[in-house]
């Protein structure tokens, strides 16, 4: 089963469109790796996940936007790459969560895009270094940001 063909399994869509927000790259290549710019989860200009964790947005929620900007880090490699199937080896998570005071649960957040790569993945191309952090503000006021490296061949 390709990975595109799990996606759907699991009920979920890789958007069509990855355009980037400004003047960047939706993803680099360099050496055998894809760099995939920091990813909000939105569609267009819309942002599904808003607001600071912990306050403005709950646990589950913002675990569901890191899910959704996973899909879009996936839809900018499949633009850079052609095909999803190239991908040998999800390398690197980073996950931005935009916290309220007091809020330290941003590895339970970051556990939504990578539960994720597990499911989508498996455990040989899907095992990841990762980063959960949090932080003042986001773009747009958006509650997560994921940013993903990938081996490909």
């Amino acid at each position: 089963m390709s990975l595109e063909e799990r996606v759907k399994a699991l009920g979920l869509k890789i958007p069509a469109d990855a355009t980037p927000g400004a003047n960047y790259a939706p993803a680099v290549l360099h050496g055998g790796l894809a760099y995939v710019s920091g990813q909000l989860p939105r569609e267009g200009d819309h942002v599904f996940v808003r607001g600071r964790v912990g306050s403005d947005v709950t646990l589950e929620a913002a675990q569901e936007g890191t899910q959704i900007a996973l899909l879009r880090s996936l839809a900018a490699l499949k633009e850079t790459l052609g095909s999803l199937d190239r991908v040998t080896q999800i390398v690197k998570l980073t996950v931005l969560v935009q916290s309220a005071p007091g809020f330290f649960q941003q590895s339970i957040v970051a556990n939504g895009a990578s539960d994720l790569i597990y499911r989508l993945f498996g455990q040989e191309k899907g095992a990841h270094a990762r980063t959960s952090v949090g932080v003042d503000q986001l773009p747009r006021n958006g509650a997560v940001e994921v940013e993903i490296v990938a081996a490909y061949d």
